[in-house]
C-alpha cells in the first residue's frame, strides 16, 4: 500500500521539473490514487436571481470564485458560457485545494502545467443541479480507468478512414483542456486585478501571445487590431500534451515563424549587461536547442568548485573552468569547444546523475569565448547566492526572487524571465510573436540551413525519437543539392560526436 505523501507546492514542483512527460504523469498518478481528499467544489445555480456560485467542500461560498462568474454575467457573457467556466474553474480550485496552494508564493506557471496533468487524468462525471452537492462527499480524486492502470495498457485500432491510431487517454479532449486552462488563468488575471488579497501574486510567469481580431471599421480599413492573451498552446506544450494526430507518429512540418541570428541578437542585447544569468541562459537555450526543463535542470557539481573561486582573477578561473569543472557544460579541449550533455533524471531523485537514455553531446557552434566569460562571472555570482541564502543544490541556475532566492529555478522562470526582457522595449510586438522555444528552433534551422549539419546529427541532438521527425519538422528548412562547405568556426565536430563520440 502507498505510503502518504505532503502535497505541498515543492513536491508539485519536484515533479513538475522532472523531464519524461510520461515520468511526471506517472508520479502524479501514484498521488492522486492513494491520497485521500475532503470533498471537491461544487456549483450552484440560483434559479431566483439567475446568478451562479461556487461552493467549497464545506459548503462555504468560495467568494473569489463566486464574484469573478458575476463579472462575466455582468459584462453580457452568456449564462451558458458564465456556467461552463463555473464548471471548468470548481476543478482549477480543486487542484488548488489538493496541494494547498497560496499563488501568492508559488511560480504560477508550474501550477497551470501541473494543472494539465491533473486534468488528464480526472474522470469526466456530469452530477444534475440537484444532486452537484454530492462532490462535497468525495474522498479521493476521480479519475478515469485508463489513469488507474497507467503504463498497463495502450489501445490502438483503426480510424474511419482505415489509419491506424492511438485511442485518447484523457477523457476531455484537448479543445475542453484548452478551455479549461484559458479559464483558470483568466480567473487568475481576475484576482491580481480585482482583489486586494491577490494583488500582488506574479504571473509573469504566464505565456502570452498576440492575437490579432478584425472589427467592422479594421476589416475596411485592412488594419487588424493586437491583444494580448494566455498562450495557451505553451502551457500544454510544457505539460508535454499535444494536440492528438491522425495516426500513430503524425508530425506536421513547423508553421511558426522562426527567429533569425539578427533577431536573436537584438534580443541579447535587451538584456542588462549587469544580469548575467539571464544572458547565460537564453545564450545556452540558442547555443544548445534546448528545451525549457532540460535547461532548467542542468546541472553543475557545486562541491568542486573552489571555496574562494569568486576571489580568482579571470585567467586562473578560465583555466579552471576549462579543465577542472564538472556537470552537464563541459569544455573539450580536442575540439576547442563547449559540449552540453543532457541527462533525464529520475523522479524520485532529482540531482541523479545517472543516464536513463542514450547519451546527447550537444556541441556548441557559437563563440566559445562569449561562453566562457558568461559561464565564469555566473559561476562566481552563484557561489555568492548559495552562500548568502545557504542553499545546497547542484542545479545551474537559481532563483532571484525574493521568496524563493537560490532556490532552482522552474520553467515559469525562464518565461518571466523572456517577459521581463521584452516588456516595454520597442521591439515587444515584434518578440510577442516568439518565446523561449523559438530559440530551439532557431538552433535547429541555424545549423541545418547555415552551417549545413547533416540532418541525422541535428536530430540526435535535438533528442528526436528519429531523423523522420527531425525532417518532417523542418521540411521547409532543408537545403537542396547544391550545399555550401561546412562553416569551420568550430571544426566539423558532427564527425567527432556521430554515434555518441567521446567528450
Amino acid at each position: 500500500m502507498a505510503m502518504s505523501v505532503k502535497c505541498d507546492y515543492d513536491h508539485l514542483r519536484h515533479i513538475d521539473n522532472t523531464l519524461d512527460g510520461t515520468d511526471r504523469l506517472r508520479a502524479f498518478v501514484q498521488i492522486y490514487s492513494f491520497e485521500k481528499i475532503n470533498g471537491l467544489h461544487y456549483v450552484h445555480f440560483d434559479g431566483k436571481e439567475n446568478i451562479i456560485q461556487i461552493y467549497n467542500p464545506s459548503h462555504k461560498l468560495h467568494y473569489n470564485s463566486t464574484c469573478f462568474l458575476l463579472k462575466q454575467k455582468y459584462t453580457d457573457t452568456p449564462i451558458n458560457t458564465v456556467s461552463r467556466q463555473a464548471h471548468q474553474l470548481r476543478r482549477f480550485l480543486d487542484f488548488l485545494e489538493f496541494w494547498n496552494i497560496d499563488l501568492l508564493k508559488v511560480d504560477i506557471f508550474t501550477v497551470v502545467v501541473s494543472f494539465v496533468s491533473y486534468l488528464r487524468l480526472l474522470k469526466s462525471l456530469r452530477a444534475t443541479p440537484n444532486r452537484a452537492i454530492e462532490w462535497s462527499l468525495l474522498k479521493q480524486v476521480p479519475l478515469h480507468e485508463r489513469a488507474k492502470h497507467f503504463g498497463k495498457v495502450s489501445s490502438i485500432g483503426l480510424n474511419f478512414e482505415g489509419i491506424m491510431v492511438q485511442d485518447r487517454f484523457e477523457d476531455f479532449s484537448h479543445n475542453t483542456i484548452s478551455g479549461f486552462v484559458e479559464t483558470a488563468c483568466k480567473y487568475l488575471g481576475f484576482l491580481k486585478k480585482e482583489t486586494h488579497d491577490f494583488e500582488a501574486i506574479d504571473l509573469t510567469s504566464i505565456p502570452v501571445k498576440q492575437r490579432a481580431f478584425t472589427t467592422t471599421t479594421t476589416g475596411t480599413t485592412g488594419r487588424k487590431t493586437y491583444v494580448k492573451v494566455t498562450n495557451v498552446h505553451a502551457i500544454l506544450s510544457e505539460a508535454s500534451f499535444k494536440i492528438p494526430n491522425t495516426s500513430v507518429g503524425h508530425i506536421q512540418p513547423l508553421s511558426e515563424e522562426v527567429m533569425t541570428e539578427e533577431v536573436i541578437n537584438n534580443f541579447m542585447s535587451l538584456i542588462p549587461s549587469g544580469d548575467i544569468q539571464t544572458r547565460l541562459l537564453f545564450y545556452i537555450l540558442k547555443s544548445f536547442g534546448l528545451r525549457r526543463s532540460e535547461a532548467r535542470n542542468l546541472l553543475l557539481v557545486s562541491e568542486n568548485v573552489p571555496k574562494d573561486f569568486y576571489l580568482w582573477d579571470f585567467n586562473k578561473a578560465q583555466e579552471w573552468l576549462k579543465s577542472e569543472m564538472h556537470g552537464d557544460l563541459s569544455y573539450d579541449n580536442t575540439l576547442k569547444a563547449w559540449v552540453c550533455d543532457v541527462v533525464k533524471r529520475e523522479v524520485t531523485n532529482f540531482q541523479s546523475q545517472n543516464k536513463t537514455v542514450r547519451r546527447r553531446l550537444i556541441p556548441n557552434f557559437f563563440s566559445q569565448q562569449e561562453l566562457t566569460h558568461l559561464l565564469l562571472e555566473h559561476i562566481k555570482e552563484r557561489q555568492l547566492v548559495m552562500e548568502e541564502t545557504r542553499r545546497e543544490h547542484d542545479y545551474l541556475f537559481y532563483s532571484t526572487s525574493n521568496n524563493s532566492k537560490g532556490e532552482a529555478i522552474t520553467g515559469g522562470t525562464i518565461y518571466s524571465k523572456y517577459r521581463s526582457v521584452i516588456s516595454g522595449s520597442d521591439k515587444e510586438d515584434i518578440y510577442l510573436n516568439f518565446s523561449p522555444h523559438s530559440f530551439r528552433h532557431f538552433f535547429a534551422t541555424h545549423l541545418i540551413r547555415i552551417k549545413r549539419k547533416p540532418i541525422y546529427d541535428v536530430s540526435r541532438w535535438l533528442g528526436h525519437r528519429d531523423e523522420k521527425t527531425t525532417r518532417t519538422i523542418y521540411l521547409h528548412y532543408l537545403p537542396g543539392q547544391d550545399a555550401l562547405p561546412p562553416d569551420d568556426q568550430v571544426g566539423d565536430m558532427a564527425i567527432t560526436f556521430k554515434n555518441g563520440g567521446k567528450v
